[in-house]
């Protein structure tokens, strides 16, 4: 299964967070790769970062839904002042709303919830 983790941005200062998604990104390719589902070929955790031009709304995952091969949602993550945030917190945070989000979409189609080990291949570890 290929795994997406595209952003939408409510401030400059949220460019920072996508640098690392994309980090993120490459850390669990190996991972998702190993998925099989006869119905999806994708995931995709769509990530808005709520940052000084606002927000997107309450955070969490909503909308999850499958669309043509393709099992997304939503993940709104609050603005934690991501200019004064290390990378290594704003990492951390991801990695763990990601893996909660993943699991999630898991559970709208009836795939089992990923290991535990994942979220500490999602943090680095």
């Amino acid at each position: 299964m290929k795994f997406e983790l595209p952003g939408q941005l409510r401030g400059p200062e949220c460019r920072r967070v996508i640098s690392l998604a994309i980090a993120l990104r490459r850390r669990l390719e190996p991972w998702s790769a190993s998925i099989i589902h006869s119905d999806i070929d994708t995931l995709s955790i769509v990530l808005r970062i709520d940052g000084s031009l606002g927000t997107f709304g309450p955070p969490g995952v909503e909308g999850v839904a499958v669309n043509s091969g393709v099992l997304a949602c939503d993940l709104v993550i609050e603005d934690f002042g991501w200019d004064g945030v290390s990378d290594d917190r704003i990492d951390s945070i991801l990695a763990e709303r990601v893996v909660d989000a993943i699991a999630e979409c898991f559970r709208h189609v009836g795939l089992p919830a990923p290991s535990a080990d994942l979220l500490e291949v999602a943090d680095g570890g």
